[in-house]
């Protein structure tokens, strides 16, 4: 896409609490022989600066945010939206 100045960039984002991160914190809990508060300020948020799950709306003004940035020096960009996992 770049000859005609298509962006690209990937958002990877944190632990979202979805329905399917919310089934996954009981099955780990069991695998894991702890507690589910465990699983989740241990396993998943962990490495979090705030122990913070990301929000759909954490993710959501980051598109917009990418896709308000006029120019072409945001592309081909990872953008970790974890509340500092990969610090």
């Amino acid at each position: 896409g770049a000859p005609f100045h298509i962006k690209s960039n990937l958002i990877a984002p944190g632990f979202v609490k979805t329905a399917l991160v919310e089934k996954q914190i009981p099955e780990q809990a069991k695998a894991l022989g702890i507690s589910e508060e465990e699983v989740v300020k241990r396993v998943m948020l962990g490495h979090t600066l705030d122990g913070q799950f990301t929000t759909v709306e954490e993710v959501a003004e980051t598109c917009l945010f990418l896709a308000n940035f006029e120019g072409l020096a945001l592309t081909g960009q990872s953008i970790p939206v974890t509340h500092g996992w990969h610090m």
